[in-house]
């Protein structure tokens, strides 16, 4: 196996795009060496989720300006669909790792894992323990922790708005969003009762699907509708249903607040960075954003890793380990940039001063800090334990 650096390969790389059997392949290929096959497989709505599969996606494509790859993308339908595709592709004994994306698919890939021992895998979401795998995990819980105080704060500090938020999820059986969600009520708690706000949390409401736009507005129209539940902030973990969202942002505007003065329908998204989704014009990504912030875990630098270590023949150093990206950090302080931490909030980039003012920035970077130094604890579950 060759590996090359950008340098010594830029002019030589020819990029195919291969489309087979419902599979996609970028094929970075140099003319003097036979690239290493990596396969990555992820469940519907697959790449373009506009969360956590573009995510990785970035990763990879910082993995191929680096290194000589084959990447081949599988989508699969559903979880038992899933297992067939890595059940073949194991069987292919043609990739030198196979990356699975999605806490969802963990009862999957450890039942192929099982039969197949001397298969490499990667586990981006979940954490499965057996030698020929090496898992990834997110605690975007803590990271919702601050959404959640976040929303409550942004809510109840100004008289023209409700006091009231919102939560839409994806898949209410999906062990992420479960814990995205425990660690926003848990936040959402702290601004009550901690902060000695008087806000109000609407239940839960699904859309079932990662990818149903129609449903997911129709619910958050409700959500926002001043003769509905007259929300003014919509946590929404729900993958690329957070166009449908959008949608309901623009009616909402234009149909109940285009004439309240600071009253504006907010959105605050998760597991990725959906912050442009908000803006006047998503092509264009200048503006100030009705998405203040996303729950983002940096599974680019999760995917990015374990791939390196794979081909640089490391693999063994990682096998049957979990890497933890959380908040809570011993060993370095994780403020010097936004890179430092495995999961965090956006920079707020498109932030409209007025909206989320300094001292609520302030608020949650220190916040933050308590996180890192264990003097908030925030748990997976709700209510915690």
């Amino acid at each position: 196996m060759i590996l090359s650096s950008r340098s010594s390969i830029i002019g030589s790389i020819i990029i195919v795009v291969i489309i087979f059997s419902g599979a996609v392949g970028f094929v970075y290929m140099n003319s003097q060496y036979v690239p290493p096959d990596v396969a990555v497989v992820v469940r519907a709505p697959g790449f373009g989720d506009l969360s956590m599969a573009d995510q990785v996606l970035t990763g990879i494509e910082d993995i191929a300006g680096d290194m000589v790859v084959n990447f081949y993308y599988f989508t699969a339908d559903d979880e038992a669909q899933a297992q067939t595709i890595i059940e073949q592709l194991s069987a292919s004994r043609i990739y030198e790792l196979i990356v699975v994306i999605g806490e969802e698919l963990s009862n999957e890939l450890q039942t192929v894992a099982a039969t197949n021992p001397n298969q490499k895998y990667a586990f981006i979401g979940g954490s499965i323990e057996a030698n020929n795998i090496f898992s990834v995990t997110f605690a975007q819980h803590e990271a919702a922790f601050l959404a959640g105080v976040l929303a409550g704060v942004v809510s109840a500090t100004n008289t023209n708005r409700s006091g009231i938020v919102g939560i839409i999820g994806s898949v209410g059986t999906d062990p992420t969003v479960m814990k995205l969600i425990a660690g926003f009520r848990q936040g959402f708690d702290y601004a009550n009762n901690t902060l000695n706000y008087s806000i109000t949390l609407l239940p839960p409401v699904y859309v079932g699907s990662y990818n149903d736009s129609d449903t997911a507005e129709a619910i958050a129209k409700d959500m926002f509708d001043p003769e509905g539940d007259n929300a003014d902030i919509i946590f929404a973990p729900v993958r690329a249903s957070i166009l449908g969202v959008r949608n309901a942002m623009v009616y909402a505007n234009e149909t109940w607040f285009c004439n309240i003065t600071n009253r504006e329908p907010f959105v605050i998204a998760a597991e990725g960075d959906q912050d442009y989704v908000g803006l006047p014009n998503i092509e264009t990504r200048a503006g100030n954003s009705w998405v203040l912030t996303s729950v983002v875990p940096r599974s680019d630098l999760a995917v990015y890793r374990v791939i390196n270590a794979t081909l640089w023949g490391k693999f063994n150093e990682l096998q049957g380990e979990t890497l933890q990206y959380q908040m809570r950090n011993t060993t370095q302080f994780p403020m010097r940039s936004m890179d430092d931490i495995g999961v965090n909030l956006t920079s707020f980039e498109f932030n409209n001063i007025n909206w989320v003012p300094i001292d609520i920035l302030q608020l949650i970077q220190n916040l933050r800090s308590d996180i890192f130094y264990g003097i908030i604890e925030v748990s997976d579950t709700y209510p915690p334990p």
